[in-house]
């Protein structure tokens, strides 16, 4: 299916899907042709480069005299920063749904129709969010469990309180949003904005609309040592910036007279403690030994009451070993259930509703 930017179409409303890019020439093909394969036609794509060293611009021009009308392009003559590269994307944005595409990760096929389709349907969401796959640099996939176990519409002060206690969705990829919803909720701001800025946005938009969970992995998301994510989790941002951001969403709770998710931050700070400890894991099993150390650390400062959990005196007695010890320290913790990775999906939350797709005329199928 070919994709053709309509406007002002009420059975398929136009998709805007931004692509930012600096020097991801090397997946920037796989995820361009990601959105022009989409099962959904009415979508355009708002692409910006923010004057990349490699063949990224080339590989744009490209795509956009291939594709006339679907692909709009800007190129900053110098780069002026992540804020800058984001807004010459957003300045062109056109569509009633709005997605934030990283131009290393790549969508299934029908991320646009089921996402689209969700929304029109339950018009009381402000976004939709869907499951996401893993892959690294050279394209191997690694699955992971969905956070909820069914695809499900949830109560916006539902989904706020879980914000209050886990992310849920690890990239800004696996969203789409209404973009008359999202007025006066964006944030800009550098790496911490972009990369917490987004969360902030969606417990707002959780404070008066509902959520569309799609539980299908129809994102590809690379994680590899380059992207922000890995910056991020290397500046402790994983950890600290949820810190911070667990407060802010106490205090907006508050004011929006969501008192029993803002009462939840005692417990959601031990949770973050917890999560330093999956960190510590992760890297300790990357051979990382300086980082995991710093997450170590970190856990009963926030939460220190973690001195007394099993998984934390189980790395105590790891930097207290040596040789044969320690790989069978590594050995246990690599095979630790739910630690060094999701391996649970959440049952949704109460007062949810299950997605009946067998119910839903999907408006890319529409005759």
């Amino acid at each position: 299916m070919s994709l053709n930017p309509v406007l002002h179409d009420s059975d398929r409303p136009l998709v805007s899907v931004i692509v930012h890019n600096y020097n991801y020439g090397r997946y920037l093909r796989q995820c361009l042709d990601s959105v022009f394969t989409q099962t959904y036609p009415n979508v355009e794509i708002c692409f910006s480069d923010n004057s990349s060293a490699d063949d990224s611009w080339e590989i744009a021009l490209d795509y956009s005299r291939r594709y006339p009308g679907v692909m709009n392009v800007t190129c900053n003559r110098m780069n002026f920063g992540s804020d800058a590269n984001h807004l010459n994307c957003r300045i062109n944005v056109r569509g009633k749904y709005l997605v934030t595409l990283c131009s290393d990760d790549a969508m299934a096929q029908t991320f646009v129709e089921k996402c689209v389709a969700a929304l029109e349907i339950h018009r009381q969401c402000g976004y939709a969010m869907v499951h996401r796959s893993i892959i690294d640099a050279k394209d191997r996939l690694q699955e992971e469990a969905p956070f909820y176990s069914e695809s499900c519409i949830i109560p916006g002060a539902k989904q706020a309180s879980v914000y209050m206690m886990a992310a849920v969705n690890p990239s800004i990829s696996q969203v789409m949003y209404n973009r008359a919803k999202t007025v006066e909720k964006s944030h800009v701001g550098g790496i911490a904005a972009q990369w917490y800025g987004a969360r902030l946005l969606d417990f707002k938009m959780c404070c008066e609309y509902d959520m569309a969970y799609i539980k299908e992995p129809l994102l590809l998301h690379r994680l590899h040592g380059e992207n922000d994510s890995s910056e991020a989790a290397e500046k402790l941002l994983e950890v600290i910036g949820p810190y911070v951001l667990q407060h802010q969403f106490a205090e907006i709770a508050a004011t929006n007279a969501l008192p029993e998710v803002a009462a939840r931050l005692p417990q959601a700070l031990d949770k973050l403690g917890n999560l330093c400890l999956r960190y510590c894991v992760r890297f300790l099993l990357a051979g990382n030994e300086r980082l995991a150390r710093r997450y170590f650390h970190l856990a009963p400062a926030i939460s220190p009451d973690l001195e007394t959990d099993p998984a934390h005196r189980e790395l105590q007695s790891f930097w207290n070993s040596r040789g044969t010890e320690r790989e069978q320290i590594l050995a246990h913790l690599r095979k630790a259930d739910n630690l060094a990775s999701r391996t649970h999906s959440y049952p949704p939350p109460e007062g949810s509703r299950l997605i009946d797709w067998d119910t839903i005329l999907l408006p890319a199928r529409r005759p």
